[in-house]
């Protein structure tokens, strides 16, 4: 079996930039922050000598009691007992229906010193679940592993997972280094970009039609505030509360993470600490004991879209700057516009990056002595900036941008968010943009990989938006609207050719129907995992 992949990238070491400080002591959460664990949204791109994967675990469950078919490389007892909820979280589902021969999700478990631990679960009709727990959120690359498992057959499927086990972690884009005699290529998701880019963020273009929606709950995650996700089944669920994570990066969410939420466990809901949780539709009459103060819970229909926002003691905010005729809104919605085999979590995390690169730009006019200066008038967006500075989320981020700048190596110039910044206000960063053009100036790598997610050098406009294309690259909105009348035209015409209906009406289905996990991203740095038969029609060796 063989796989075409890109080339290895290097990964960048851990860079951090300079803004001015936030009001007060920077503060710690104590509990639930990824920033403590292995995985630091800007360093975690980097190779590693350890496993992307510490288990995998074979479950199988009849009636009420749970089988371990496989756990490697401890025995199941050794890692339940490291765990006792691990089967709460695989068989949350239990109950539930659904039309999927498979079901997918992911689980995350914090422990003590906050470090998070990701379990992806991918359960199938038979009873049988495989689990993969890893330091990583990377759930499109470990639903694919529990695939291949299950594909290749039980003693050829353990091969597999113990190559993989056995192997070095490869920087960000790279391809895991297996033995010859394992005749599949794995490859590491492009997250240099974004840590929870394998995600699947390009499916909230459908999960939420409504802009403005999108807008404004991403706005509730900046300012941590009690987010409850509700939706027909985990997978669902657990999809659209990891891939949230991705549209605000370089954000980090540093409070408490569980994208399922089983029955036992309703009572975080009444902790005053910032949550991100997941909850089914038939828990909703549970909540009615729990003492509740205040949440924005986000309500997904069968259909797998957003059908209501609720507010409870909770005033609704939005990004600022974000309105009708704004850089971000028109990006996003040429984005939406575009084929959805073009449409790629890369460009859309790029976006985003550039959009919040503007944001603390806009926050960084403010002196270090402690006096804020925006460079807005507007006083709701004044009131969302002075909220978002008492946050965490922003305190951590302006000590890693601070630390950025300290010293000559230049490092940062190797990170997308901070070539953002920099090149989005000059006046703030004087040397630092002189370095940095005089590095596009002499071209070569830096160039290759920094041109396509900010594109030219243009700064994110509305203006350069509409004419150039989100981030000063790819298509613009006026031509993309020709290109898809154009497409229009043309699928009215195959329409006359019954031939083609079959085609034309090959959609996604919804999510947590059909076959639940749909097609892949179609881009290379959105890496893929995959596996084919080699020409020569070998195998996987028997043990």
């Amino acid at each position: 079996m063989a796989v075409a992949a890109p080339a290895l990238r290097p990964g960048a070491d851990g860079s951090k930039d300079c803004l001015p400080a936030p009001n007060g002591a920077p503060t710690r959460c104590g509990g639930s922050s990824a920033r403590h664990g292995s995985v630091h949204p800007f360093s975690c791109h980097g190779g590693s000598d350890e496993s992307c994967l510490l288990f995998f675990i074979v479950l199988r469950k009849e009636r009420r009691d749970v089988e371990a078919v496989w756990s490697f490389p401890l025995p199941f007892e050794a890692v339940e007992a490291r765990y006792p909820m691990l089967t709460q979280f695989v068989y949350t589902n239990a109950g539930t229906s659904y039309s999927a021969e498979e079901l997918s999700h992911t689980f995350v478990l914090t422990d003590g010193r906050g470090v998070r631990l990701y379990g992806h679960c991918t359960a199938f009709v038979n009873g049988e679940s495989v689990v993969s727990l890893s330091p990583y959120p990377w759930c499109r690359f470990f639903t694919h592993l529990a695939t291949l498992f299950r594909t290749n057959g039980y003693e050829n499927g353990k091969l597999i997972v113990k190559a993989l086990y056995n192997c070095p972690t490869p920087p960000s884009g790279g391809i895991f280094a297996l033995p010859d005699h394992i005749p599949i290529s794995f490859q590491r998701p492009y997250d240099r970009l974004c840590s929870f880019i394998d995600t699947t963020p390009v499916y909230l273009l459908t999960i939420f039609p409504v802009t403005s929606t999108l807008f404004s709950v991403l706005a509730d995650l900046l300012l941590e505030k009690h987010v409850i996700v509700v939706g027909p089944n985990f997978g669902l669920v657990s999809q659209v509360v990891m891939s949230l994570q991705s549209l605000i990066s370089p954000f980090d969410w540093m409070h408490i993470l569980i994208p399922i939420l089983p029955s036992t466990l309703l009572d975080v809901l009444a902790a005053p600490t910032p949550y991100l949780v997941g909850i089914l539709t038939s828990q909703l009459p549970l909540l009615e004991s729990v003492p509740i103060d205040s949440c924005v819970m986000i309500h997904l229909g069968s259909s797998g879209t957003c059908e209501e926002v609720q507010y409870y003691n909770e005033e609704k905010h939005t990004l600022p700057n974000s309105g009708t005729f704004s850089a971000l809104r028109i990006g996003y919605q040429t984005l939406k516009m575009q084929d959805p085999r073009d449409q790629t979590a890369r460009d859309l995390c790029s976006l985003f990056l550039t959009y919040y690169a503007k944001l603390l730009g806009d926050i960084g006019v403010c002196g270090a002595a402690g006096t804020q200066t925006f460079s807005t008038k507007d006083p709701k967006d004044i009131l969302f900036y002075r909220l978002l500075m008492s946050t965490q989320c922003y305190t951590a981020l302006i000590e890693t941008v601070q630390e950025a700048f300290v010293g000559d190596d230049h490092a940062w110039m190797d990170n997308e968010f901070f070539v953002a910044l920099v090149r989005g206000h000059a006046k703030m960063y004087p040397q630092r943009y002189q370095q940095l053009i005089h590095e596009e100036q002499r071209g070569g790598g830096y160039t290759t990989r920094h041109a396509d997610c900010f594109g030219s050098r243009e700064e994110l406009t509305a203006l350069s938006a509409m004419i150039h294309g989100f981030g000063g690259h790819r298509m613009s909105t006026g031509r993309l609207c020709c290109q898809c009348l154009c497409s229009l035209l043309s699928r009215a015409v195959c329409l006359k050719d019954p031939r083609a209906l079959v085609t034309l009406e090959a959609v996604v289905p919804p999510m947590g129907q059909g076959s639940y996990f749909s097609a892949p991203l179609h881009t290379p740095e959105d890496a893929e995992m995959a596996a084919a038969q080699a020409s020569n029609g070998t195998k996987c060796p028997s043990p």
